[in-house]
C-alpha cells in the first residue's frame, strides 16, 4: 500500500501529521510526503532545515519531498495569502514533476486553515488515479464569518464557499476531528460520504524540567493560569483580556501566555493601555520547554468564540491538558464543554460572559481543595486513554484505509491458460480497450467470479506492472481443459474450420454449438437458455460487451458456470484467419491488422469502443483507474 500525504506543514514543524506519517512507515506502508519549505511560525527557514537539507529528506523511511513557498513572514493578510497560495501552484506545479514516476493508492491531505490546501491532494489523487482522504480542522467557510474575515454577502467568501463545497464533495472520505463537523459539513455534501471522528491526540512533549522557567516562576506567589498555543482570533482573546481587565488588581493572580499569533500586537496595546501588569507574554517556546510550563501552572485554560460553528471545533491542546495531569479551565461551549464536563477533569464557563471566567478564577484560587479534590483520580487521564488514547486513534485509521483499500473494485488477472480456475464458477474476458472502454462507461461490471487474461492496454499508465501480453490466440492454443468437463457449448458463431479444431484438440470432450445472431444480451440468453452443469465449459465468441453481458445473465441464473469469453480469438487459433504479425502485436496495433478483413464492421465497432473509452475517461468515470490488478 502507497499513500502520499499532501501537507503544508510537516516536520521539523511540530504538527500532528508527523505522527500519523511516522505510524503508518511502522506498519510497513510506503509513505511520501509532498510538503513546503518548514517556516511555522516564526516565517522564517527553519535555521537547521536551511543548513541541513539533505538530514529532512527522509522522516524514518518517508520520502519528503519539499516545494519552495512564500514564507509567511510576519503574518499580515497579503504575506498569508501569498504563503497559502504558492503552496497550491507549487505544490501542483513542481509536485508534479517531483512525483511524475510516482504511483500511489491513497492521497491524505491534512487539511489546516485554509481548507484550500487540499486543492493539490484533489489534483494528485485524480492524476495518479486513486482515493482519496481529508482530515478535517477547521470547518470552513463558516469559520471565516465567525471570525469576521468576511461577512456573508462579500464576494471572496462566496467564491471560498463555493470552493469549500467543491473539496468536501472530492474526497473520498472525510475525517473529522470534531463529531459536530459531520453535521455542518453534510450541508455542503451531494452524494453521501464516510465520516469517521479521527479526534487530535495529546502532544508527545518531552518530560523535561527547564530550571530556568522553574526558577523564574517560583518566587511569584500567585494563581497561575498557563495558556499555550495559538494566540489568534478564534481564541476568543478579547473577553479573556475583558476578565485580565477586572482581575487586574489581584496581583496573586498571573496569566502566562505561552505562544504567538495574530493577536499579540492587539493583546500588547491592551495591556498597556489598561495597566494590566499580571498578563505575561511568553512568546513561542520549544516544545521541550511546554513541560515545564504546565508543571508551574495551577490551572491551565483553553478559550474559544462562542459562536456556532467554532464551538464545534476542539483544540488540539485540550486533549494535552488533560494528559498534563492539571485542572483543566475552559473559557468555551458545545465540544470542547462537553470533554470537560465528562471527563470532570476541570470546569467550563460560557466565552461570552467574562465576568463569570473572572468569578471561576477568583473561586479557584481561593479554593485550591477543589482544584485537588477534582484532580485526585486522575479522571482526567483515565478520560483521555480512552477518547484521545493516539495507538487507538491511529489504529483506527490504519482499518479504515484498509478497509478503503478493499473496497477497490478488483481485476483478477491470469498470466496463463494454466491458472483458469476451473475448479470454481468462473467468467474469463480479455482486458483490453474495448473491455475497459464499456467498463469505463458502466456498460459491464466486474465481480467476484470474473477473470482477466492481459489481452491489450494493460501496463505503461493504467497499471503498475508490466505484464506479458497474452493474445486469446495463445490463451486458446495453450488450454488445457481438465477431465471433468464433458461438454463444451460455443455459443455464438462457430465455422466448420473452428468447430473441427476445437474437436481435434479436445477429443474427450463433445462440442454443442448454439448460434446466436446480433441482438441484445437479454434476448441472446433467451436463445440458450439451459441450466448449466458443473462438467460444462461455455465458449463465447460474441463481440464486447455482447459476451460479458450475456455471461453475467448466465451466472445470475445457473448455479454452474464456467464461461470464456473469447470473441474473435478462435478463428485464429484455428488458422481460419491470419494471426497478427508480432512487430504489430509489440505495437500494440493488432486492430490495423484486423481492419483488412470485413473493414466497415470492423472499422464500425472499433471507432464504438474507442469513443466510449475516451468519453469514460474524460467524465472521470473511468474506474479502471482506479482499479487494483490482482494476479
Amino acid at each position: 500500500m502507497k499513500i502520499l500525504i499532501v501537507t503544508q506543514y510537516f516536520w521539523p514543524e511540530n504538527f500532528r501529521i508527523n505522527d500519523v506519517a511516522k505510524y503508518l512507515v511502522s506498519k510497513n506502508i510506503e509513505v511520501d510526503i509532498l510538503t513546503g519549505e518548514p517556516n511555522y511560525p516564526s516565517g522564517k527557514i527553519n535555521v537547521d532545515y536551511q543548513n541541513n537539507k539533505d538530514n529532512y529528506k527522509k522522516y524514518f523511511s518517508a520520502n519528503v519531498y519539499r516545494v519552495p513557498i512564500f514564507l509567511r513572514r510576519k503574518g499580515n493578510q497579503i504575506e498569508l495569502f501569498l504563503n497559502y497560495f504558492s503552496f497550491i501552484l507549487s505544490s501542483i506545479i513542481i509536485g508534479t514533476i517531483k512525483l511524475r514516476k510516482k504511483k500511489y493508492d491513497f492521497v491524505f491531505s491534512f487539511a489546516t486553515s485554509p481548507l484550500t490546501s487540499s486543492l493539490p491532494a484533489i489534483y494528485f489523487a485524480k492524476i495518479k488515479f486513486c482515493k482519496s482522504i481529508i482530515w478535517v480542522l477547521d470547518l470552513w467557510p463558516n469559520i471565516l464569518l465567525e471570525l469576521g474575515i468576511f461577512s456573508e454577502k462579500n464576494f471572496f467568501y462566496k467564491i471560498i464557499k463555493k470552493i469549500s463545497i467543491y473539496i468536501y464533495n472530492k474526497f473520498d472520505i472525510i475525517l473529522v476531528q470534531s463529531r459536530s463537523f459531520q453535521t455542518m459539513i453534510n450541508k455542503f455534501i451531494k452524494k453521501k460520504k464516510f465520516f469517521y471522528f479521527f479526534p487530535s491526540w495529546p502532544e508527545e512533549l518531552p518530560e523535561l524540567t527547564n530550571n530556568k522557567v522553574l526558577e523564574k516562576y517560583k518566587n511569584i506567589n500567585s494563581f497561575k493560569i498557563v495558556f499555550t498555543g495559538n494566540v489568534g482570533e478564534a481564541q476568543n482573546f478579547d473577553n479573556i483580556l475583558k476578565t485580565a481587565n477586572i482581575l487586574k488588581k489581584h496581583k496573586d493572580i498571573s496569566w502566562i501566555i505561552i505562544g504567538g499569533g495574530r493577536k499579540l500586537n492587539d493583546i500588547q496595546t491592551f495591556l498597556k493601555n489598561k495597566k494590566i501588569t499580571n498578563f505575561i507574554l511568553e512568546g513561542q517556546k520549544d516544545i521541550a520547554e511546554i513541560y515545564s510550563y504546565h508543571q508551574i501552572a495551577d490551572v491551565v485554560l483553553v478559550s474559544l468564540k462562542g459562536t456556532e460553528f467554532i464551538s464545534c471545533t476542539i483544540p488540539g491542546k485540550l486533549s494535552t491538558y488533560l494528559k498534563c495531569g492539571k485542572f483543566v479551565l475552559g473559557f468555551v461551549k458545545g465540544e470542547s464543554k462537553k470533554i470537560i464536563d465528562e471527563s470532570k477533569a476541570g470546569a467550563s464557563v460560557d466565552p461570552n460572559k467574562p465576568e463569570e471566567l473572572a468569578k471561576k478564577i477568583f473561586f479557584l484560587k481561593n479554593n485550591r481543595e477543589y482544584i485537588n479534590k477534582v484532580l485526585k483520580n486522575s479522571l482526567g487521564t483515565k478520560y483521555l486513554e480512552t477518547n484521545f488514547n493516539k495507538e487507538k486513534i491511529l489504529k483506527n485509521f490504519k482499518m479504515i484505509i484498509r478497509k478503503l483499500f478493499s473496497s477497490y473494485e478488483k481485476i483478477q488477472l491470469i498470466k496463463d491458460a494454466k491458472d483458469i480456475p476451473f475448479s470454481k464458477n468462473f467468467i474469463l474476458s480479455g482486458l483490453n480497450l474495448a473491455f475497459l472502454g464499456y467498463f469505463g462507461s458502466g456498460i459491464v461490471k466486474l465481480n467476484k467470479d470474473l477473470y482477466h487474461w492481459p489481452d491489450g492496454i494493460f501496463k505503461n499508465k493504467f497499471f503498475e506492472k508490466n505484464i506479458k501480453k497474452l493474445s486469446g490466440m495463445q490463451l486458446i492454443r495453450n488450454l488445457l481443459i481438465p477431465d471433468f468437463i464433458k461438454n463444451i457449448y460455443v455459443l455464438g458463431n462457430l465455422s466448420e474450420i473452428s468447430k473441427k479444431y476445437l474437436k481435434f484438440k479436445f477429443k474427450k470432450q463433445n462440442i454443442i454449438h448454439i448460434a446466436l445472431p446480433i441482438d441484445n444480451h437479454t434476448n441472446l440468453y433467451n436463445l440458450c437458455k439451459k441450466n448449466f452443469n458443473n462438467d460444462d465449459l461455455i465458449i463465447c465468441t460474441l463481440p464486447t460487451p455482447k459476451q460479458e453481458l450475456l455471461a453475467q445473465k448466465i451466472s445470475e441464473n445457473s448455479k454452474y458456470f464456467k464461461i470464456m469469453c473469447i470473441g474473435g480469438a478462435l478463428v485464429v487459433a484455428s488458422g481460419e484467419e491470419k494471426a497478427v504479425p508480432e512487430f504489430l502485436d509489440n505495437l500494440g496495433l493488432e486492430w490495423l491488422w484486423r481492419l483488412r478483413n470485413d473493414t466497415p464492421r470492423r472499422l464500425k465497432r472499433l471507432l464504438v469502443t474507442f469513443f466510449y473509452f475516451v468519453i469514460a475517461d474524460l467524465k472521470f468515470k473511468y474506474s479502471i483507474l482506479k482499479t487494483k490488478i490482482i494476479i
